[in-house]
């Protein structure tokens, strides 16, 4: 996740033109349904340029700033509790196993992988591997992706071995990966490719043969995070586009479930689904300071793949 158009925006520029080629050869046949009836409200705002966030296990959320050295627990009545963290000079991606909440930055300035402890807040460096984004596996490796920029160049996903602490860089040597998400049966892991718009399909077992699933509307959307659901369908924040939309995997069909929010810069960041009282709702960070609540219309399955 982060920021759009920082130390690549030439790269930016050309990938947006591509992008209308590139949509030709992701065909969408049938339609993907749930795209109408959503409903979205604000949970908490003024927080500065919001970039990720990952449940609490409390019913609540743990919000990332972009700066600021803190992250904000939200609760599920939108009151905000800062906890302090000198982890990551930018807080890029967020994974929470129990009460450990890990963090990682996304300068080469060797913060890296950091662990934060959410009831001591003790902080244990975890490795030097910067990037973009950030997945746990049910194993306790880590995977993160790199986007590409600062001078350095891409790096697709690379894997952390929690066992061993070795790190392996291009894991999955997609062109540019974002955000991740890994499906309900831990086989398949998706990211996006902000540039293109792309949407990717790595099998777990065998990461370096990764497959287009499919690409969001619009010349330049934008894509930054993602995320799936029980029911195998993704949601993905659209940031340039300023939309969040649901991808099909199966047919490569999209729509856009939500368009309220600004475009550009200042657009959504990342997405989770997460508890609203006895249902479910997606959640939604943005670079314009607002952490918001997408309730969706009957009919629509969005139990996640583990307990929030």
């Amino acid at each position: 996740m982060g920021r759009v158009g920082r130390g690549f925006g030439a790269v930016g520029f050309v990938g947006a033109l591509l992008a209308g080629t590139v949509s030709a050869a992701v065909a969408q046949t049938d339609p993907v349904s749930g795209c109408d009836g959503w409903q979205m409200d604000t949970v908490a705002k003024n927080l500065g340029d919001l970039e990720n966030l990952e449940t609490d296990g409390h019913g609540g959320f743990y919000v990332s700033p972009l700066n600021g050295h803190k992250i904000y627990d939200i609760d599920a009545a939108g009151e905000v509790t800062v906890i302090p963290d000198d982890a990551a000079a930018s807080a890029m991606g967020l994974q929470r196993d129990g009460t450990t909440l890990y963090i990682i930055g996304n300068l080469a300035d060797g913060t890296g992988v950091q662990a934060l402890d959410t009831e001591t807040g003790a902080i244990t460096k975890v490795s030097g591997l910067f990037g973009n984004g950030l997945l746990r596996l049910p194993n306790g490796d880590l995977l993160t992706t790199w986007l590409g920029y600062e001078s350095l160049p891409p790096a697709g996903v690379s894997i952390y071995h929690h066992d061993t602490g070795a790190v392996q860089g291009n894991w999955s040597p997609v062109p540019r990966a974002e955000g991740l998400t890994l499906s309900a049966d831990g086989s398949t892991i998706y990211t996006d490719d902000i540039i293109t718009g792309l949407i990717y399909r790595i099998p777990v077992a065998d990461p370096v043969h990764w497959t287009t699933v499919g690409r969001l509307d619009g010349l330049f959307p934008g894509d930054d995070d993602l995320t799936i659901s029980q029911a195998g369908t993704l949601y993905v924040a659209a940031h340039i586009k300023g939309s969040i939309d649901r991808v099909d995997p199966a047919t490569g069909a999209t729509c856009s479930i939500a368009t309220g929010f600004s475009p550009g810069w200042t657009g959504p960041s990342s997405v989770r689904i997460g508890p609203d009282g006895d249902n479910w709702a997606l959640y939604v960070t943005a670079f314009d300071g607002t952490f918001r609540r997408l309730r969706p219309p009957p009919g629509v399955d969005l139990t996640p793949t583990t307990a929030s």
